[in-house]
C-alpha cells in the first residue's frame, strides 16, 4: 500500500472514529407524538429511546401549564421492548400537557433528559424537535476516562513490545515493573472515577446505583484488572525480571477489561444479528490505538540512551507492529464510518462536531509523527535514538491530547438529535444580538399564553440592517423557573418575506423562559439568547366594592381555588398589598415559601415588591405606587409543586 493511500484511509478512519464517540440515548419516539392533537386523553405515555434505559434511575412526568404535576402511575418498562419505557395516567381535563423526561442510558451511564407537549381538545400543533440535553461533560468524568484508557493501553503495549520487540531489555525490571503498577493504579482509579462520575449524574445513591446495571458492568470491567494486580504481585515478590508468562496476563487482563469496556459502550446497544460484530469491531479498534499506542511509551521507556544492534532490531521490529496497528485503527475506523457518514454535514456548525474535528485532527498528527518515526529515525537508530525520542514524546504528547478530546467527546450529546383586569398582551417579543455584533435578532411569540404559540423571527446584519438568510434557523426553549424541565426545540421555516416562523406548544407553562435562537450559516453560525415570560391567559376576577372599604379583587384560579388581594389604603403612596389563597372548601391554603409580588406601569419593567407573611397562605407587600395605571402580578408555589398566579390591572 502507497504512503498516500495509507494516509488517506487513516483519514477516514480517524473521522469515522471521532463521529462514534459521542453517541447517547436519545428519544426516537413518543406516543402521544410531541405536538399531537387528541380527542381523548390518552391511557398512558409511552416513550422508545435508541439504547435501553434504565429504568431505576430513570423517571417521566406530565405537567399542567401551571406546573402542577399530574398523577400517574409507576415508570416501567413495557414488556418484551426493552427500550420503551410507560406511564399509566389517570383521567386528563381539556389543556396542554408537557412530558418532561430523565433518562439514564443502561448501556453507558450518560443522562440524558428533555421535554414536549402534546394536546388534549386543544391544538399544540406542530412542535419539531424534542432536543435531548445532557449535563456538561464533567472533570471527574473525563479524567475518569482518560486514566482508564491510558491505563490500558500501557498494560496492552508493554505486554507485546517486552515479549516480542524488545524481549531482551535489561531495563524492563525494576523500572517496568514500575511503570506497569502505575499503568494499573490510572486504570483502577478510571474505574473508580467513572462510577462516581455516573453515579452523581444519575443523581442516585451508591447502594442503588451499584445494584443497577451500570454497577455490573463496572464490576466486569474491575476484575481483569484484579487479575492482572494479582500477576504484578507475584512478579514483585519474586524479585526477578518480568515474564513473558506474567506480560501475557497483564496484556489478557487488559484486553478483558477493555472488552468489559466496549460490552458496556455503545457497540453493544445495536440490536440484532450485527449487535456481536459491532462489539468486535470496537474492540479490535480500542486495542489497536491502545496497543500503537501504550507501546510506542514501553519501547521508549526501555531503550535506554546508547544506541547498539539489538535496540535497532528492536525499534524495527516496533515499526513494523506498529504500522500493522495503524492499519487496524484504520480499517475499523474505516468499517464503522459506513453507518456514521449521514451525519458529517453538521460537523463545521455546532460544538459537538468541532469536538469530533478536534479529535480526527489530532489522530491524523498521530499517524504523520508515526510515519516520521518508521521512514527516518528507525533507519538511523542503530547510530543515534535521539530523534525517535524526540518524535516519540511528541507523538505521546499528541496521544495524551487526543485521549483527553476522547474523554470530553464521550460525555458530548451530539448535536443531531414549551378597575377591571386588563387583558394580557396580544404577543410576546424580544429581541437582542449575538456576542460578535453580527446579526441581530427580533422573536415574537403570539398570543403569549402557556400552549400553543406561533413563533417568528428576523434576522438582520447588525451594521447594514439588511435581512440575513440561513440555512437552518431553530429554537430552543428552557424554563428558567423550572429546572427540572428538560429543554426542547422547534424548527422554523423560512417564510417568503424572508422572516422564519413556526408554530408549536414549547411555552408550555407559566413564568420566565430563555429562548436561545440558533441560526446556522456554516461557519458564521451563531446563538442568540432571548428572555420571554409567559403569563396566564386572562383570569376570571370578581370585584367587591364597599363603602369605606379597600376594593377586594377575587382571582379565579384553577381547582376552585382563589386568590382574594385587596390595596390598602387604594391611593397613590405607600400601600399594603394583600394576597391570600383559598381552597375550594374555602381554608386558607399554607404555602410552603413566600409568595412573590411584582408592579409595572404599562410598556415599563416590574418592580418587585418586598413581601411578609402575614398567615399560612396570606401575605403582604409593601408597595410605592404613584398616581396611574398599575399591573400587579403575584405568585406563589402550593405544596404539590403548582404554581398559582393571578394578574391585577388597578388604577390609582
Amino acid at each position: 500500500m502507497s504512503r498516500s493511500a495509507l494516509f488517506a484511509l487513516v483519514a477516514l478512519g480517524a473521522l469515522a472514529a471521532a463521529s462514534r464517540a459521542g453517541a447517547h440515548a436519545l428519544l426516537s419516539r413518543s406516543d402521544p407524538p410531541s405536538g399531537a392533537t387528541l380527542q381523548q386523553a390518552p391511557q398512558a405515555v409511552t416513550l422508545t429511546f435508541t439504547e435501553e434505559p434504565e429504568p431505576t434511575l430513570s423517571s417521566m412526568r406530565i405537567l399542567l401549564p401551571s406546573g402542577r404535576q399530574v398523577t400517574t402511575g409507576p415508570l416501567h418498562v413495557v414488556p418484551g421492548a426493552p427500550r420503551t419505557l410507560e406511564v399509566t395516567l389517570g383521567p386528563l381535563g381539556t389543556g396542554v400537557y408537557t412530558v418532561n423526561w430523565r433518562t439514564v442510558s443502561r448501556v453507558d451511564g450518560h443522562v440524558t433528559g428533555g421535554a414536549f407537549a402534546f394536546g388534549v381538545g386543544t391544538t399544540p400543533a406542530d412542535v419539531a424537535v424534542r432536543e435531548v440535553t445532557s449535563p456538561p461533560p464533567s472533570v471527574l468524568g473525563a479524567a475518569a476516562r482518560w486514566g482508564l484508557y491510558a491505563g490500558l493501553s500501557v498494560l496492552l503495549g508493554a505486554a507485546w513490545v517486552w515479549t516480542i520487540a524488545f524481549p531482551r531489555s535489561p531495563e524492563r525490571a525494576p523500572r517496568g515493573l514500575r511503570l506497569l503498577w502505575l499503568a494499573w493504579l490510572a486504570a483502577v482509579l478510571g474505574v473508580i472515577g467513572l462510577a462516581e462520575a455516573q453515579r452523581a449524574d444519575a443523581g442516585a445513591s451508591l447502594h442503588l446505583f451499584l445494584a443497577t446495571s451500570l454497577g455490573r458492568a463496572l464490576g466486569w470491567r474491575a476484575l481483569p484488572l484484579l487479575v492482572v494486580a494479582g500477576a504484578l504481585a507475584a512478579a514483585g515478590s519474586r524479585g526477578t525480571r518480568l515474564s513473558p508468562a506474567i506480560l501475557t496476563v497483564a496484556g489478557v487482563g487488559a484486553a478483558g477489561a477493555a472488552l468489559a469496556h466496549v460490552a458496556a459502550g455503545h457497540a453493544a446497544a445495536g440490536a440484532g444479528p450485527w449487535r456481536p460484530a459491532n462489539v468486535a469491531v470496537q474492540w479490535v479498534h480500542l486495542m489497536s490505538v491502545g496497543a500503537w499506542l501504550g507501546g510506542l511509551a514501553a519501547l521508549l521507556a526501555a531503550l535506554g540512551a546508547a544506541p547498539d544492534a539489538e535496540k535497532a532490531a528492536a525499534v524495527r521490529r516496533f515499526s513494523t507492529g506498529a504500522g500493522v496497528l495503524l492499519v487496524l485503527v484504520a480499517a475499523t475506523g474505516t468499517i464503522r464510518a459506513v453507518d456514521e457518514i449521514g451525519g458529517w454535514d453538521r460537523l463545521a456548525a455546532t460544538p459537538y462536531g468541532r469536538l469530533v474535528l478536534l479529535k480526527a485532527g489530532l489522530l491524523l498528527v498521530l499517524a504523520l509523527l508515526g510515519g516520521i518515526n518508521r521512514f527516518r529515525s528507525v533507519p538511523a537508530a542503530v547510530r543515534t535514538l535521539a530523534g525517535l525520542r524526540r518524535v516519540g514524546t511528541a507523538e505521546l504528547t499528541a496521544a495524551a491530547l487526543t485521549l483527553a478530546v476522547a474523554s470530553v467527546l464521550t460525555q458530548t450529546a451530539p448535536a443531531n438529535f414549551p378597575g377591571a383586569p386588563s387583558a394580557a398582551a396580544a404577543s410576546l417579543v424580544a429581541a437582542g444580538s449575538d456576542f460578535g455584533t453580527t446579526v441581530r435578532v427580533r422573536l415574537e411569540a403570539v398570543p403569549g399564553f402557556p400552549g400553543p404559540n406561533r413563533f417568528t423571527v428576523s434576522l438582520r446584519d447588525y451594521d447594514t440592517g439588511r435581512l440575513l438568510e440561513a440555512g437552518r434557523v431553530s429554537l430552543r426553549f428552557t424554563a428558567q423557573d423550572r429546572p427540572d424541565v428538560g429543554a426542547s426545540t422547534l424548527a422554523l421555516a423560512r417564510r417568503p418575506d424572508g422572516t422564519y416562523a413556526g408554530q408549536g406548544s414549547n411555552l408550555s407553562l407559566e413564568g420566565r423562559w430563555t429562548v436561545a435562537v440558533v441560526v446556522e450559516r456554516g461557519v458564521n453560525s451563531v446563538e442568540v439568547p432571548l428572555a420571554l415570560s409567559a403569563r396566564a391567559q386572562p383570569q376570571r376576577i370578581h370585584t367587591i366594592a364597599a363603602p369605606g372599604q379597600p376594593t377586594l379583587y377575587s382571582i379565579e384560579l384553577s381547582g376552585g381555588r382563589v386568590l382574594d388581594t385587596y390595596l390598602d389604603p387604594g391611593r397613590p403612596g405607600f400601600n399594603e398589598l394583600h394576597a391570600t389563597y383559598i381552597d375550594a372548601a374555602g381554608h386558607e391554603i399554607a404555602i410552603p415559601r413566600l409568595a412573590a409580588m411584582t408592579a409595572s406601569r404599562s410598556g415599563g419593567a416590574p418592580v418587585t415588591i418586598p413581601v411578609r407573611r402575614f398567615g399560612p397562605g396570606h401575605f403582604i407587600g409593601d408597595a410605592q405606587l404613584g398616581a396611574g395605571e398599575w399591573l400587579l402580578n403575584i405568585a406563589a408555589t402550593a405544596s404539590d409543586g403548582e404554581v398559582l398566579q393571578g394578574h391585577l390591572s388597578v388604577r390609582l
